[in-house]
């Protein structure tokens, strides 16, 4: 006898889920959508801290190189100017809190600064081919990252230096310090005396400061680092008396929010009253939360003059 069986009275019979487990799946979803979300949005933050940082980083220390490299090429090899009697310009000179600054023996300045910055003034000739010293060899440049000769283009002798490069610290056209430097025009790449021509070095630089190394007792070594405002009269030439520059600049980040927070006190780190470092103000214009952060050197000056009696 043949017995029939119905097959499908043994499945189980499908069934969906239950409103109860559709909300519980939906809500464990979305807690681990957000967490995902939350864990981008950190680590996008903190890549874009780190890279503001690193930033900073560029920034200060490729400052720090040029103006470095600026003052150990001043003083190579200039002459006394034909109009001065027999002074010598200073190869090195500057202005304290020095706003618009201008070309003279000594920085003058038509206003206040940005972040009290102070004003760099270099001086110095390049180096040109034996048989023309106004063409440049490429051994040596100013700010502009232009070759310097060693005589201007048309000059049948070099009177005084070649090029005065003046640095300071002004506001680009969206209001951002920047370092800059006034440096002389060109003419077929050569230096011609037609003019001066600026340009932005480093942005973000939000104020410069410098101390100038003394030598007192002709020893070649700075006896005490002082500020321009202190320095004598250009008259007395005590600028002839700086073989060191001691440099300190404060630069920030483009992002707000990229700021570290304070790890300490501040009541162990060592004093920095006297020197340039020491010399910078607190910063004004930055978004709250930005970076910011200190770079100083000492450069000591490879051309420093001696000084004579007649001078100093």
């Amino acid at each position: 006898m043949n017995v029939l069986i119905d097959a499908r009275s043994s499945w189980p019979h499908p069934r969906g889920f239950s409103l109860v487990e559709l909300m519980v799946g939906m809500a464990l979803g979305l807690i681990a959508s957000a967490a995902a979300g939350a864990a981008f949005l950190n680590a996008h933050a903190a890549y874009l801290a780190a890279t503001d940082r690193v930033l900073i980083e560029e920034r200060g220390q490729r400052a720090l190189a040029i103006l470095a490299t600026l003052l150990r090429q001043s003083g190579w090899p200039g002459e006394p100017a034909s109009d001065m009697a027999g002074t010598a310009l200073p190869a090195v000179s500057g202005a304290d809190n020095c706003g618009q600054p201008g070309l003279a023996a000594v920085p003058v300045c038509a206003r206040a600064a940005i972040g009290q910055s102070d004003a760099l003034l270099i001086r110095f000739s390049g180096s040109g081919l034996p048989a023309a010293p106004a063409q440049p060899d490429d051994t040596m440049t100013d700010c502009s990252g232009y070759p310097l000769a060693a005589r201007k283009a048309g000059a049948a002798a070099t009177a005084g230096y070649v090029a005065e490069n003046l640095l300071y610290v002004a506001a680009g056209a969206d209001g951002v310090p920047q370092l800059l430097c006034r440096y002389p025009a060109r003419r077929n790449g050569l230096v011609d005396g037609s003019g001066w021509t600026s340009g932005a070095l480093v942005r973000g630089v939000e104020s410069l400061q410098l101390r100038f190394g003394l030598d007192m007792d002709q020893d070649g070594r700075p006896e005490r680092f002082e500020t321009a405002s202190v320095m004598p009269p250009p008259g007395d030439a005590a600028w002839q008396r700086v073989v060191a520059v001691q440099i300190a600049v404060a630069v920030r980040g483009d992002r707000p929010g990229s700021a570290m927070p304070a790890q300490d006190s501040g009541s162990d780190r060592p004093s920095l009253t006297g020197t340039a470092a020491g010399d910078l103000s607190s910063p004004s214009s930055a978004p709250a939360g930005t970076a910011r952060r200190v770079f100083a050197a000492t450069v000591r000056l490879r051309n420093a003059p001696r000084c004579e009696e007649t001078l100093c």
